[in-house]
């Protein structure tokens, strides 16, 4: 089991055992700020690790993936990123 898929199997299995999203994952997303446009934006990669997230059944993580949803629907990011939460998780 040496290769890329391999690798990504054994992510799901790791993910799906979490009984309670990790501390290091909490401080990774949140809302980015750009400076240029002066706004908060969603990261990709951040939906991305939310996604990842749910896969795990665990009540504590699918309660804290729904409280972040709506914590992010609630800061003044653009319209594109609120379609982009609601759409994807």
């Amino acid at each position: 089991m040496r290769n890329h898929l391999a690798d990504v199997v054994r992510l799901v299995e790791r993910i799906r055992k979490y009984g309670d999203v990790p501390v290091r994952y909490k401080a990774r997303l949140r809302p980015r700020y750009d400076s240029v446009a002066r706004t908060q934006y969603v990261d990709m990669r951040a939906l991305l690790t939310v996604r990842l997230l749910r896969l795990a059944r665990a009540p504590r993580v699918t309660r804290w993936v729904s409280d972040w949803k709506t914590n992010v629907l609630t800061q003044p990011i653009s319209a594109y990123d609120r379609w982009l939460v609601n759409r994807l998780l």
